[in-house]
């Protein structure tokens, strides 16, 4: 009898645990792993009027997301090259730029690193290191590719060229 109902109990929680498996496929799990539905955020752009975007907004788009420092070199060093992709993308994908304000020394440290370098690409402001943290960003530069329906196609760490950029984008849906 003892069997029996420790049999139940056990075929009980692997058909609790299938259900829950297939629930979560259903919904789309949110996180950063592959395939994940991205994290949402709200953050503010560096501009006068502080506008906030959020990535809810931008479903149906591709969306690049860049993850740097004023502080970090290669960060520096890529940028120029998310300008260059950024000047010849096609309207359905969106590159956002957020600095991990939390990091820097200074906040101004953002403006002033950007000030007569010529990016138009849009910089985003982490200001609470709530993206970076949703994100699991401990090192900088990384890169992440999300898909139009909102998830995760790669995600790079480490500097990027264009032609890895481009790579990137082109495996993206």
């Amino acid at each position: 009898m003892k069997k029996i109902i420790v049999l139940l109990i056990f075929v009980g929680l692997v058909g609790f645990a299938v259900w829950q498996y297939v629930e979560d496929q259903k919904r789309g799990v949110t996180g950063i792993e592959i395939g994940n539905t991205a994290p949402d955020f709200e953050l503010s752009l560096l501009s006068e009027d502080r506008e906030t975007v959020s990535l809810s907004e931008l479903k149906g788009k591709k969306i690049i997301l860049n993850f740097w420092a004023s502080w970090c070199h290669p960060c520096t060093e890529e940028m120029p090259e998310f300008q260059e992709f950024y000047e010849t993308k096609n309207g359905d994908i969106e590159v956002f730029a957020i600095n991990m304000t939390a990091t820097e020394v200074k906040a101004e440290n953002v403006q002033k690193f950007l000030d007569g370098k010529g990016f138009t690409f849009p910089i985003l402001l982490d200001e609470e290191n709530l993206a970076s943290s949703d994100y699991g960003i401990l090192t900088v530069p990384t890169t992440f590719f999300i898909n139009s329906d909102g998830t995760i196609s790669d995600r790079k760490i480490g500097q990027m060229d264009l032609e890895m950029i481009q790579n990137y984008v082109n495996r993206m849906k």
